[in-house]
């Protein structure tokens, strides 16, 4: 009976131990491992924002903040490639290596540029658009439109300028983005970041970029504004480059068409070229207003009529000569309006944001004077007394200078294409001097650069409108080869200044020099340097 009790208690103990410790360990170790998974997984959500499973579920959490718009003085960090640039640093890349950067391009963009140490690619150079397509609810960015621009410079770089904007600048966008308009983006205006890099099958690179900006743009000597504004969300699984496969061929092909059916002028005879449409970023914010992070810019002023207000002239009516029963009509004196210490004649109508008609060349006319009185005389015009000299001083002690000197009409003198500001020479913006032959050699760089100017000796071999071509006069060497001297210099010159002859030789130190405004090879392996004169017109 005893070893019976005891056999119980044995089967008893045995029966209580079996607690499935094994069962709860493998349990114990699942969860471990999900919250393991839970972990790694949140820091690749949130590590890789650019795919488009990671990209959803944080815009769903609302742990992405939109595609902002900075300010050009509080821009992230970078540094600005011209085509050349861009060629020399991408070409050499692998596809695996090129994924990476596209990765982290984009990464950077969708987080605006806060997490990363890494210097924001920025695009610069002149660029001519290919083709423009709306965007649709299928593509990355789902409002606007994109224009595929190819480099003046650099054939084998394209870029995919993408301007995000409201449904109802569409159209406007439309009727401006047309084949063949040239697009110049500038380091001190425009950031235009890459945020995608492909190579296609015909060897060249599609930059896509976006500016960082969305400013308003404008058509330069032409009318038509448009505002950009940033996206709200982004689609992900659009994917880039946003024109590809048969839209990327066409465009192309139509593109060679455009260029074959206007060749760039090789002859020297036929002139400068006349300046092209170029559509350029405007600037609508007041210094010191904050710039509003999303949403669209204030509009642009419309070109509008505004009357200026004009000095009322007495009217003398008619002065009879003494002796004569026929009035003798008097002189009214010129309209002028005092203008601090000059005389300028009073605009009669300003327009807003409106390219100004170019004035026809005015006719030759005498010195503005006073009128005189007339004397009594058989001839009263023959017999009138001499005009009295205009004085030198107002009555208030205001120096007085005529605003309208008689000249000789000049058959090469030409209205103006536009105006910039000039200076005393000397005082224009601090730069680097360049010669002739440095500055061929920057058509194989494609970067200009900021302030630089253009010295040497030139020969006039081509005058009209208002522009010049020059050669050095000392030119010797292959054209088409850099540093040979014997680029053909473009000359703008402004409004207040009038081209020099054809055959006419001067020179130009660093006081005087030319600003360098590009540098391009043509199809025919010219080098070309467009320049133009920003100091004040005076004695060649």
């Amino acid at each position: 009976m005893t070893d019976d009790f005891y056999d119980f208690e044995d089967h008893e103990a045995e029966a209580q131990g079996r607690d499935h410790l094994f069962l709860w360990t493998i349990f114990i170790l699942l969860l471990v491992g999900f919250a393991f998974a839970c972990w790694l997984g949140s820091f690749y959500i949130f590590g890789h924002p650019e795919e488009a499973r990671p990209y959803h579920i944080l815009t769903k959490l609302h742990k992405l903040e939109p595609p902002k718009r900075f300010e050009i003085t509080a821009a992230p960090p970078g540094e600005f490639l011209g085509p050349q640039k861009l060629f020399d640093r991408y070409s050499l890349l692998s596809p695996l290596q090129l994924a990476h950067e596209n990765a982290e391009l984009m990464r950077d963009y969708i987080k605006n540029y806060r997490e990363t140490k890494r210097k924001a690619q920025y695009v610069t150079g002149k660029y001519e658009i290919v083709t423009a397509v709306e965007l649709g609810k299928n593509n990355i960015f789902t409002g606007g439109m994109v224009a595929l621009a190819a480099a003046a410079d650099h054939p084998q770089i394209l870029i995919e300028h993408v301007y995000p904007t409201a449904s109802e600048n569409i159209e406007k966008l439309h009727s401006l983005l047309q084949p063949g308009l040239d697009v110049k983006l500038e380091k001190t205006l425009d950031l235009a970041a890459v945020v995608h890099v492909e190579r296609t099958g015909d060897g060249r690179f599609i930059f896509t970029v976006v500016p960082l900006l969305y400013g308003n743009y404008a058509l330069k000597q032409g009318v038509g504004t448009f505002s950009l504004e940033p996206p709200d969300v982004l689609n992900i699984p659009g994917g880039m480059p946003i024109i590809r496969g048969k839209d990327y061929l066409d465009a192309m092909q139509s593109y060679a068409t455009l260029r074959r059916s206007k060749p760039v002028p090789a002859a020297e005879e036929q002139g400068a070229r006349p300046p092209e449409p170029e559509l350029v970023r405007l600037d609508t914010l007041t210094p010191g207003q904050k710039v509003p992070e999303t949403g669209a810019l204030p509009e642009v002023p419309v070109a509008t009529p505004i009357p200026m207000s004009t000095p009322r002239i007495a009217n003398r009516g008619t002065i009879p000569p003494r002796g004569h029963g026929t009035p003798h009509p008097a002189t009214p004196p010129p309209i002028v309006a005092r203008n601090e210490n000059r005389l300028s004649t009073p605009p009669q109508l300003a327009l807003n944001t409106t390219p100004r008609p170019r004035p026809s060349t005015p006719e030759p006319s005498a010195p503005l004077v006073p009128p005189a009185p007339l004397k009594a005389s058989p001839s009263p015009v023959a017999n009138a007394a001499p005009p009295a000299p205009l004085p030198a001083v107002s009555p208030s002690g205001v120096p007085l200078k005529p605003f309208i000197v008689s000249t000789a009409a000049d058959p090469s003198a030409r209205p103006p294409s536009g105006t910039w500001r000039t200076y005393a020479p000397g005082q224009q913006p601090s730069g680097r001097t360049i010669t002739p032959s440095e500055a061929s050699a920057l058509a194989e760089r494609g970067d200009v650069g900021d302030h630089t100017y253009l010295r040497g000796s030139f020969v006039v071999t081509a005058s009209g409108e208002n522009r010049a071509v020059l050669r050095s006069q000392n030119a010797s060497g292959d054209p088409t080869k850099p540093g040979s001297g014997s680029a053909r210099v473009i000359v703008e010159y402004p409004g207040s200044a009038v081209p020099p002859p054809e055959g006419a030789m001067f020179s130009r130190d660093e006081n005087r020099a030319f600003e360098v405004r590009n540098v391009r090879r043509g199809e025919d392996g010219q080098i070309n340097i467009y320049v133009r004169e920003v100091t004040h017109p005076q004695d060649r």
